[in-house]
């Protein structure tokens, strides 16, 4: 009996180190960070552009989405195409604007706009480069199953689960805890790897990307309003 509580005395002693580490935030961020393109670059990547295909249960079925993404400063524009359907909404700081599926530009509603701001806020790729540039007002977290969190201002902003060689395979922002799931994040441009498709709502929502653009000169024009729809 002495003999085996020696032999599990120094088997848990071996495993300590192990288990340290990998419950270390710190040291989870570097890994995934280097897995996917390095520190340096996702630092340097200030904002992008993706463009994907986009499955869903709504109508129409299939859609072209472009998302344009200032990491630096709030502003976006989501631009959507479909079959009879072309949709923009455009976040600019206190400024924003839609067009509707009649064509109608107007302003966004206070709960989409709150809802695109969270998103921005806790955006998957803008927080990478957060992580990446050692952002002050961000602190990173163990949470459940190992998976990495992100907290600002008190509150978590975005979790992440790893794969084994460091690539996130679940992604969460906020209050959501069942999370996106990525593909292989196989796809470079500068400098940094993103995943090449991401699903979520149990398949019935599907990305799968077409074009990923990094550090685009982002002129005004992209965000401002036009006088008539397009």
């Amino acid at each position: 009996m002495g003999a085996m509580k020696t032999i599990l005395a120094v088997a848990l002693l071996l495993l300590a180190p192990h288990v340290a580490a990998a419950a270390d935030p710190e040291q989870l961020a570097e890994r995934m960070l280097a897995s996917l393109g390095g520190r340096d670059a996702w630092a340097r990547a200030k904002n992008t552009v993706n463009d994907s295909r986009q499955d869903w249960d709504g109508d129409p079925s299939e859609l072209r989405v472009v998302i344009t993404m200032d990491f630096e400063r709030l502003r976006l524009r989501i631009e959507t195409w479909g079959k009879d359907l072309h949709l923009i909404r455009v976040v600019d700081g206190d400024t924003h604007w839609r067009q509707s599926r009649d064509g109608q530009v107007g302003p966004v509603s206070d709960h989409v706009l709150e809802i695109d701001r969270k998103f921005w806020q806790g955006h998957v790729y803008r927080t990478l480069h957060r992580v990446a540039a050692r952002d002050p007002a961000l602190r990173l977290a163990m949470g459940k199953e190992e998976r990495l969190e992100v907290h600002e201002s008190g509150k978590r902003i975005a979790w992440y689960a790893l794969d084994r060689r460091g690539q996130p395979y679940l992604y969460g922002a906020h209050e959501d805890e069942v999370g996106g799931i990525f593909g292989p994040w196989e796809r470079e441009a500068g400098g940094i790897r993103h995943p090449v498709w991401v699903t979520r709502d149990g398949g019935k929502w599907r990305a799968m990307l077409n074009r990923l653009e990094v550090n685009v000169p982002l002129e005004a024009a992209v965000f401002e309003r036009p006088a008539k729809a397009s």
